[in-house]
């Protein structure tokens, strides 16, 4: 028996281009020196959860800020279904 994905399902053990594509273009932002910090929250295979964060100096109230505007966004895209 094979999985056949519907539409664009990514099959389990499949990279995510859009994922791989966001996260080398912040790794561009990262080298450059333009890209600072950054907080995370990471589903791994399993449902394996992961959070964290890393920044230079002077960065810890604006990450602080970042994850409570993602939160909201989160938050505001759940109850409209996700259309956001």
């Amino acid at each position: 028996m094979s999985v056949v994905p519907f539409g664009d399902s990514i099959l389990p053990g499949e990279a995510n281009p859009a994922l791989v594509a966001e996260l080398e273009r912040l790794l561009s932002e990262a080298r450059s020196g333009d890209l600072r910090a950054i907080a995370y929250g990471s589903v791994r295979a399993g449902n394996v959860l992961g959070t964290g964060w890393v920044g230079s100096d002077g960065t810890r109230n604006p990450v602080a800020t970042v994850i409570l505007m993602l939160h909201s966004r989160y938050a505001s895209a759940l109850l409209s279904n996700g259309d956001e």
